[in-house]
Protein backbone atom coordinates (compact mmCIF):
# COMPACT_ATOMS: atom_id res chain seq x y z
CA UNK A 1 0.00 0.00 0.00
CA UNK A 2 1.40 3.51 -1.12
CA UNK A 3 0.73 5.95 1.41
CA UNK A 4 1.86 9.83 1.61
CA UNK A 5 2.24 11.18 5.67
CA UNK A 6 1.51 14.72 6.36
CA UNK A 7 2.70 15.85 9.82
CA UNK A 8 4.90 18.22 11.31
CA UNK A 9 8.66 16.98 11.27
CA UNK A 10 8.82 16.13 14.50
CA UNK A 11 6.43 12.80 13.57
CA UNK A 12 8.54 11.91 10.35
CA UNK A 13 11.61 9.81 11.81
CA UNK A 14 8.99 8.00 14.25
CA UNK A 15 6.61 7.11 11.28
CA UNK A 16 9.59 6.06 8.69
CA UNK A 17 10.73 3.92 11.37
CA UNK A 18 7.73 2.15 12.49
CA UNK A 19 7.08 2.09 8.67
CA UNK A 20 10.28 0.11 7.56
CA UNK A 21 9.17 -2.64 9.98
CA UNK A 22 5.68 -3.21 8.13
CA UNK A 23 6.19 -4.55 4.44
CA UNK A 24 2.82 -3.90 3.19
CA UNK A 25 3.31 -0.05 3.96
CA UNK A 26 5.74 1.69 0.88
CA UNK A 27 5.44 5.62 2.17
CA UNK A 28 5.81 7.25 -1.29
CA UNK A 29 5.96 10.93 0.39
CA UNK A 30 6.40 13.15 3.15
CA UNK A 31 4.73 16.57 3.75
CA UNK A 32 5.46 18.43 6.53
CA UNK A 33 3.57 22.00 5.37
CA UNK A 34 0.46 22.83 4.40
CA UNK A 35 1.10 25.33 1.45
CA UNK A 36 -0.64 26.01 -2.07
CA UNK A 37 0.60 22.79 -3.67
CA UNK A 38 0.50 20.47 -0.65
CA UNK A 39 -2.70 19.14 -2.14
CA UNK A 40 -1.90 19.05 -5.65
CA UNK A 41 1.44 17.20 -5.12
CA UNK A 42 -0.78 14.23 -2.80
CA UNK A 43 -3.05 13.94 -5.43
CA UNK A 44 -1.33 13.80 -8.36
CA UNK A 45 2.63 13.61 -7.92
CA UNK A 46 2.18 11.23 -5.01
CA UNK A 47 -0.98 9.65 -5.60
CA UNK A 48 -1.04 7.15 -2.79
CA UNK A 49 -3.50 4.77 -1.86
CA UNK A 50 -3.49 5.76 1.60
CA UNK A 51 -3.05 9.54 3.16
CA UNK A 52 -1.59 9.52 7.25
CA UNK A 53 -2.59 13.68 8.55
CA UNK A 54 -1.16 14.48 11.84
CA UNK A 55 -3.43 17.29 14.08
CA UNK A 56 -1.32 20.02 14.14
CA UNK A 57 0.10 20.15 10.51
CA UNK A 58 1.75 23.78 10.25
CA UNK A 59 0.05 25.94 7.32
CA UNK A 60 1.19 28.70 5.13
CA UNK A 61 -0.47 31.01 2.60
CA UNK A 62 -4.39 30.40 4.08
CA UNK A 63 -4.34 26.90 3.72
CA UNK A 64 -6.12 25.02 6.47
CA UNK A 65 -6.04 21.35 7.23
CA UNK A 66 -9.77 20.98 7.07
CA UNK A 67 -9.81 22.96 3.52
CA UNK A 68 -6.86 20.32 2.32
CA UNK A 69 -8.93 17.24 3.48
CA UNK A 70 -12.21 18.52 1.99
CA UNK A 71 -10.79 19.43 -1.44
CA UNK A 72 -8.52 15.65 -1.18
CA UNK A 73 -11.84 14.23 -0.35
CA UNK A 74 -13.19 15.59 -3.21
CA UNK A 75 -10.66 14.60 -5.99
CA UNK A 76 -9.55 11.57 -4.73
CA UNK A 77 -12.77 9.83 -2.84
CA UNK A 78 -11.17 6.16 -3.41
CA UNK A 79 -8.03 7.43 -1.36
CA UNK A 80 -8.00 6.60 2.62
CA UNK A 81 -6.90 9.33 4.90
CA UNK A 82 -6.66 8.11 8.55
CA UNK A 83 -6.35 11.03 10.78
CA UNK A 84 -4.25 11.34 13.93
CA UNK A 85 -6.19 13.47 16.26
CA UNK A 86 -3.54 12.48 19.44
CA UNK A 87 -4.90 12.53 23.18
CA UNK A 88 -7.92 13.93 23.55
CA UNK A 89 -8.71 16.90 26.29
CA UNK A 90 -11.89 18.17 25.42
CA UNK A 91 -14.29 15.41 24.59
CA UNK A 92 -17.03 17.53 23.28
CA UNK A 93 -14.80 18.94 20.98
CA UNK A 94 -13.53 15.77 19.57
CA UNK A 95 -16.79 14.14 19.40
CA UNK A 96 -18.03 17.20 16.50
CA UNK A 97 -14.67 16.82 15.24
CA UNK A 98 -14.85 12.67 14.51
CA UNK A 99 -18.94 13.28 13.51
CA UNK A 100 -17.86 15.87 10.95
CA UNK A 101 -15.26 13.81 9.87
CA UNK A 102 -17.23 10.33 9.74
CA UNK A 103 -19.70 12.31 7.67
CA UNK A 104 -16.97 12.89 5.27
CA UNK A 105 -16.24 9.09 5.23
CA UNK A 106 -13.47 9.65 7.24
CA UNK A 107 -13.52 6.92 9.83
CA UNK A 108 -9.86 6.08 10.57
CA UNK A 109 -9.49 8.39 13.45
CA UNK A 110 -6.57 7.60 16.11
CA UNK A 111 -6.17 8.92 19.77
CA UNK A 112 -2.81 8.14 19.47
CA UNK A 113 0.51 9.65 18.50
CA UNK A 114 2.63 6.68 18.56
CA UNK A 115 3.65 5.88 15.21
CA UNK A 116 3.15 1.80 15.77
CA UNK A 117 -0.72 2.58 16.63
CA UNK A 118 -0.53 4.63 13.85
CA UNK A 119 0.67 1.52 11.39
CA UNK A 120 -1.50 -0.26 13.09
CA UNK A 121 -4.61 1.76 12.05
CA UNK A 122 -3.38 1.94 8.34
CA UNK A 123 -3.30 -2.29 8.11
CA UNK A 124 -6.34 -2.46 9.78
CA UNK A 125 -8.78 0.30 8.82
CA UNK A 126 -11.52 1.34 11.90
CA UNK A 127 -14.93 1.67 11.74
CA UNK A 128 -17.45 4.19 12.94
CA UNK A 129 -18.96 2.09 15.36
CA UNK A 130 -14.71 1.79 16.46
CA UNK A 131 -14.96 5.85 16.83
CA UNK A 132 -18.42 5.79 18.88
CA UNK A 133 -16.83 3.24 21.35
CA UNK A 134 -13.84 5.76 21.99
CA UNK A 135 -16.02 8.13 22.32
CA UNK A 136 -18.09 5.97 25.03
CA UNK A 137 -15.22 5.26 26.84
CA UNK A 138 -14.31 8.70 27.06
CA UNK A 139 -17.35 9.42 28.79
CA UNK A 140 -17.76 6.49 30.69
CA UNK A 141 -17.11 7.30 34.43
CA UNK A 142 -13.60 7.44 35.65
CA UNK A 143 -14.17 5.02 38.58
CA UNK A 144 -14.57 1.12 37.91
CA UNK A 145 -17.82 1.13 40.20
CA UNK A 146 -20.06 2.23 37.65
CA UNK A 147 -22.88 5.37 38.54
CA UNK A 148 -21.42 5.42 42.18
CA UNK A 149 -24.17 8.71 42.04
CA UNK A 150 -26.82 6.39 42.19
CA UNK A 151 -26.22 5.30 45.59
CA UNK A 152 -28.40 7.06 48.19
CA UNK A 153 -29.38 7.34 51.71
CA UNK A 154 -32.89 6.93 52.85
CA UNK A 155 -34.62 10.50 53.42
CA UNK A 156 -35.33 11.30 57.02
CA UNK A 157 -38.68 12.37 58.00
CA UNK A 158 -38.39 16.14 58.40
CA UNK A 159 -35.17 16.61 56.30
CA UNK A 160 -34.46 19.96 55.58
CA UNK A 161 -32.99 20.73 51.84
CA UNK A 162 -30.71 23.55 50.91
CA UNK A 163 -31.81 26.07 48.77
CA UNK A 164 -31.10 25.77 44.99
CA UNK A 165 -28.69 28.58 43.73
CA UNK A 166 -29.03 29.77 40.36
CA UNK A 167 -25.34 30.48 40.39
CA UNK A 168 -23.51 27.09 39.46
CA UNK A 169 -19.87 26.52 39.23
CA UNK A 170 -18.16 27.31 35.95
CA UNK A 171 -17.71 24.03 34.09
CA UNK A 172 -14.36 24.96 34.12
CA UNK A 173 -13.58 24.63 37.60
CA UNK A 174 -11.37 22.83 39.33
CA UNK A 175 -13.30 22.00 42.71
CA UNK A 176 -13.65 18.67 44.42
CA UNK A 177 -16.82 17.32 46.14
CA UNK A 178 -17.66 14.62 48.82
CA UNK A 179 -20.26 12.37 46.86
CA UNK A 180 -21.01 11.20 50.15
CA UNK A 181 -22.75 14.68 50.95
CA UNK A 182 -25.47 13.61 47.84
CA UNK A 183 -28.83 13.61 49.00
CA UNK A 184 -31.33 11.13 46.66
CA UNK A 185 -34.98 10.96 47.49
CA UNK A 186 -36.44 7.50 48.06
CA UNK A 187 -40.20 6.95 47.28
CA UNK A 188 -41.65 4.30 49.20
CA UNK A 189 -42.57 0.99 47.34
CA UNK A 190 -46.02 1.35 45.57
CA UNK A 191 -48.22 -1.29 44.04
CA UNK A 192 -50.83 -0.98 41.21
CA UNK A 193 -52.57 -2.89 38.42
CA UNK A 194 -50.43 -1.96 36.01
CA UNK A 195 -47.11 1.00 36.41
CA UNK A 196 -46.86 3.83 34.60
CA UNK A 197 -44.24 6.23 33.84
CA UNK A 198 -44.03 9.77 32.10
CA UNK A 199 -40.98 10.46 29.78
CA UNK A 200 -41.27 14.33 28.50
CA UNK A 201 -38.83 16.76 27.72
CA UNK A 202 -37.61 20.30 28.44
CA UNK A 203 -36.41 21.09 25.46
CA UNK A 204 -36.64 19.72 21.82
CA UNK A 205 -34.35 16.84 20.99
CA UNK A 206 -33.09 15.58 24.29
CA UNK A 207 -34.03 11.73 22.75
CA UNK A 208 -37.43 11.40 24.79
CA UNK A 209 -38.58 8.75 22.87
CA UNK A 210 -34.81 6.87 22.49
CA UNK A 211 -35.33 6.95 26.28
CA UNK A 212 -39.01 5.61 26.37
CA UNK A 213 -37.49 2.68 23.98
CA UNK A 214 -34.65 2.06 26.18
CA UNK A 215 -37.11 1.61 29.15
CA UNK A 216 -39.53 -0.56 27.11
CA UNK A 217 -36.70 -2.65 26.18
CA UNK A 218 -35.44 -3.18 29.30
CA UNK A 219 -38.76 -3.68 31.74
CA UNK A 220 -39.70 -6.22 28.38
CA UNK A 221 -36.63 -8.32 29.00
CA UNK A 222 -38.10 -9.34 32.90
CA UNK A 223 -41.04 -10.77 31.54
CA UNK A 224 -42.73 -7.65 31.87
CA UNK A 225 -45.00 -6.30 29.48
CA UNK A 226 -44.21 -2.78 28.63
CA UNK A 227 -46.36 -0.80 25.94
CA UNK A 228 -45.61 2.89 24.35
CA UNK A 229 -47.82 5.51 23.90
CA UNK A 230 -46.30 8.15 22.14
CA UNK A 231 -47.64 11.86 21.48
CA UNK A 232 -49.55 12.00 17.91
CA UNK A 233 -46.44 13.96 16.21
CA UNK A 234 -43.98 11.85 17.48
CA UNK A 235 -46.19 8.55 16.31
CA UNK A 236 -46.60 10.13 13.24
CA UNK A 237 -42.54 10.28 12.76
CA UNK A 238 -42.01 7.04 13.85
CA UNK A 239 -44.58 5.58 11.37
CA UNK A 240 -43.46 7.47 8.26
CA UNK A 241 -39.17 6.77 9.40
CA UNK A 242 -40.42 2.81 9.41
CA UNK A 243 -42.10 3.15 5.68
CA UNK A 244 -45.74 2.80 6.56
CA UNK A 245 -48.97 4.54 5.54
CA UNK A 246 -49.53 6.67 8.63
CA UNK A 247 -53.51 5.77 7.74
CA UNK A 248 -52.48 1.95 8.19
CA UNK A 249 -51.07 2.47 11.44
CA UNK A 250 -53.70 4.16 13.02
CA UNK A 251 -54.46 0.89 15.56
CA UNK A 252 -50.50 0.36 16.79
CA UNK A 253 -47.26 -0.15 15.54
CA UNK A 254 -44.81 -3.12 16.65
CA UNK A 255 -41.09 -2.03 16.58
CA UNK A 256 -38.63 -4.58 17.10
CA UNK A 257 -41.31 -6.38 19.55
CA UNK A 258 -42.18 -3.32 21.38
CA UNK A 259 -45.56 -2.10 21.23
CA UNK A 260 -46.32 1.11 20.23
CA UNK A 261 -49.80 3.15 19.81
CA UNK A 262 -50.38 6.68 19.74
CA UNK A 263 -51.46 8.84 22.73
CA UNK A 264 -55.43 9.13 21.81
CA UNK A 265 -55.54 5.59 22.04
CA UNK A 266 -54.62 5.53 25.98
CA UNK A 267 -57.67 4.54 27.26
CA UNK A 268 -58.63 1.51 25.82
CA UNK A 269 -55.17 0.17 25.63
CA UNK A 270 -53.83 0.98 28.82
CA UNK A 271 -55.05 -1.46 30.99
CA UNK A 272 -54.04 -4.95 28.88
CA UNK A 273 -50.11 -3.90 29.62
CA UNK A 274 -48.58 -4.47 33.07
CA UNK A 275 -46.26 -1.27 32.10
CA UNK A 276 -47.47 1.47 30.28
CA UNK A 277 -45.07 4.09 29.09
CA UNK A 278 -45.98 7.35 27.84
CA UNK A 279 -43.56 9.57 25.31
CA UNK A 280 -45.11 13.00 25.87
CA UNK A 281 -42.41 14.57 23.54
CA UNK A 282 -41.89 18.52 24.72
CA UNK A 283 -44.06 18.43 27.72
CA UNK A 284 -46.89 20.48 26.22
CA UNK A 285 -49.67 21.91 28.78
CA UNK A 286 -52.63 19.98 27.30
CA UNK A 287 -50.41 16.73 28.73
CA UNK A 288 -49.24 18.50 31.95
CA UNK A 289 -52.20 16.68 34.28
CA UNK A 290 -51.55 12.90 32.56
CA UNK A 291 -47.54 13.62 33.08
CA UNK A 292 -48.53 14.76 36.40
CA UNK A 293 -50.49 11.93 37.44
CA UNK A 294 -47.66 8.80 36.46
CA UNK A 295 -46.55 7.07 39.05
CA UNK A 296 -42.75 7.43 37.87
CA UNK A 297 -41.95 10.71 36.39
CA UNK A 298 -39.02 11.33 33.94
CA UNK A 299 -37.76 14.62 32.57
CA UNK A 300 -34.90 15.26 29.57
CA UNK A 301 -33.29 18.18 29.76
CA UNK A 302 -29.72 19.30 27.78
CA UNK A 303 -27.22 20.68 30.13
CA UNK A 304 -26.05 23.20 28.13
CA UNK A 305 -25.97 26.55 29.73
CA UNK A 306 -28.43 28.10 28.48
CA UNK A 307 -30.94 25.08 28.57
CA UNK A 308 -30.10 24.73 32.25
CA UNK A 309 -31.95 28.03 33.27
CA UNK A 310 -35.33 26.59 31.61
CA UNK A 311 -34.77 23.45 34.64
CA UNK A 312 -33.86 25.84 37.28
CA UNK A 313 -37.23 27.80 35.99
CA UNK A 314 -39.41 24.64 36.15
CA UNK A 315 -37.96 23.68 39.77
CA UNK A 316 -38.58 27.39 41.01
CA UNK A 317 -42.03 27.73 39.82
CA UNK A 318 -43.40 24.08 40.76
CA UNK A 319 -44.47 22.78 43.79
CA UNK A 320 -41.19 22.04 46.05
CA UNK A 321 -42.69 17.99 46.64
CA UNK A 322 -43.69 17.97 43.22
CA UNK A 323 -40.04 18.07 41.70
CA UNK A 324 -38.77 16.23 43.60
CA UNK A 325 -40.57 13.33 42.72
CA UNK A 326 -39.49 13.86 39.01
CA UNK A 327 -36.22 12.28 37.60
CA UNK A 328 -34.22 14.80 35.91
CA UNK A 329 -32.15 13.21 33.18
CA UNK A 330 -29.55 14.46 31.71
CA UNK A 331 -27.70 13.02 28.08
CA UNK A 332 -25.06 13.98 25.72
CA UNK A 333 -23.15 15.81 29.08
CA UNK A 334 -19.54 15.01 30.12
CA UNK A 335 -19.14 13.21 33.31
CA UNK A 336 -16.88 16.59 35.07
CA UNK A 337 -19.81 18.25 34.01
CA UNK A 338 -22.84 16.59 34.94
CA UNK A 339 -20.96 16.46 38.46
CA UNK A 340 -21.00 20.23 39.01
CA UNK A 341 -24.22 20.52 37.95
CA UNK A 342 -25.88 17.48 40.23
CA UNK A 343 -24.37 18.66 43.23
CA UNK A 344 -26.15 21.63 43.63
CA UNK A 345 -29.82 19.67 42.27
CA UNK A 346 -28.76 17.02 44.46
CA UNK A 347 -28.51 19.03 47.69
CA UNK A 348 -31.83 20.39 46.91
CA UNK A 349 -33.23 17.20 46.77
CA UNK A 350 -34.12 17.17 43.21
CA UNK A 351 -33.33 13.83 41.54
CA UNK A 352 -30.43 14.20 38.32
CA UNK A 353 -29.10 11.00 36.52
CA UNK A 354 -26.59 11.50 33.22
CA UNK A 355 -27.34 9.47 30.42
CA UNK A 356 -24.54 7.78 28.60
CA UNK A 357 -24.87 7.83 24.74
CA UNK A 358 -26.38 4.60 23.98
CA UNK A 359 -26.90 4.41 19.92
CA UNK A 360 -29.10 1.22 19.82
CA UNK A 361 -31.89 1.31 21.74
CA UNK A 362 -32.69 -2.22 21.68
CA UNK A 363 -29.42 -2.74 23.93
CA UNK A 364 -28.93 0.18 26.21
CA UNK A 365 -25.61 0.19 27.16
CA UNK A 366 -24.90 -0.87 30.98
CA UNK A 367 -24.64 2.87 32.72
CA UNK A 368 -28.17 3.76 31.43
CA UNK A 369 -29.39 0.17 32.35
CA UNK A 370 -27.81 1.01 36.01
CA UNK A 371 -29.90 4.24 36.09
CA UNK A 372 -33.18 3.01 34.68
CA UNK A 373 -33.58 -0.02 37.36
CA UNK A 374 -32.52 2.36 39.85
CA UNK A 375 -35.46 4.89 38.98
CA UNK A 376 -37.89 1.56 38.80
CA UNK A 377 -36.80 -0.17 41.84
CA UNK A 378 -38.91 1.04 44.33
CA UNK A 379 -42.12 0.24 42.73
CA UNK A 380 -44.04 -3.07 42.17
CA UNK A 381 -46.28 -4.51 39.65
CA UNK A 382 -49.00 -6.23 41.44
CA UNK A 383 -49.61 -9.58 40.32
CA UNK A 384 -53.75 -9.72 39.19
CA UNK A 385 -53.31 -13.88 39.05
CA UNK A 386 -53.81 -13.02 35.01
CA UNK A 387 -50.81 -13.12 32.59
CA UNK A 388 -50.71 -9.39 31.13
CA UNK A 389 -52.31 -9.12 27.81
CA UNK A 390 -50.35 -7.88 24.47
CA UNK A 391 -52.61 -7.02 21.55
CA UNK A 392 -51.69 -8.10 18.41
CA UNK A 393 -50.55 -5.94 15.98
CA UNK A 394 -51.20 -6.40 11.66
CA UNK A 395 -50.61 -3.45 9.87
CA UNK A 396 -51.56 -3.58 6.23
Amino acid sequence: MNVVLLADKKFRKPFETAVKKDPNINLVGVEMVLRGNTMSRIADHHNPHALVVYKGVPEKEGITEKACISFLRMVKPNMRIIYVYGKVGDIEAFTAFSEQLISNGITDIVTDTAAENVVKVVDEPMTAEDVQAIIEKLNAPEEEIPHEELTHDVSMPGQEYEPLEVDFPTVTASDKFDMNKIVYEVSETKESEHLTIGVAQLQHHNGCTHTAMELATILSKNKTVAVIMADPDTYEALVVFHKINPMAAKQGLDVNGIAVFPYDLHKQIENEYSVVIYDYSYLREERRKSFDECDIKVMLSSAAEWDVAKVLNFIKYNDEKYVREINFLFPRVTQSKFLKYSKAFRKSGINTYRLLDSPDWTAPVEGNTAVYKHIIENYNIAKSGKPPKRKLLKIK
